[in-house]
């Protein structure tokens, strides 16, 4: 994703972009994990490192769309994790990077039943 001004152009990977949507979504509340599906696990045995983490980041007429799959803690509300999430991603990664974000799609693809570790 690139941004024109007077100076020059700047230029954002994707893959920055999706270590940044990664990181807030680790931070927002009762989301357990991001996602991997069947082809990016075993890309990630094979060669060591994800794909895009269930991350998809897609430039649609220079505004971003962006797709998460994750697991959500059970008991949450899982429509207001999701909402969270969704509106956490948008004004971070357009804070951070200066792009507009068009969608944010969350896809919830488990629900983790861990707890996790209290201790005192």
């Amino acid at each position: 994703m690139s941004i024109q001004n007077v100076l020059g152009k700047i230029q954002i990977s994707d893959d920055v972009i999706s270590k940044i949507v990664g990181k807030i979504a680790n931070t927002t509340s009762e989301i357990s994990s991001m996602s991997t599906g069947f082809v990016e696990g075993i890309t990630k045995k094979w060669s060591g490192k994800s794909l895009q983490n269930g991350i998809a980041i897609r430039n649609i007429e220079s505004r971003l769309e962006i797709d998460l799959k994750v697991v959500v803690r059970y008991g949450a509300k899982v429509h207001e994790v999701c909402r969270e999430l969704q509106n956490n991603v948008r004004v971070h990664v357009e804070r951070l990077t200066g792009l507009s974000i068009e969608t944010v799609n969350v896809i919830v693809e488990g629900i983790s039943f861990n707890q996790p570790d209290v201790r005192m």
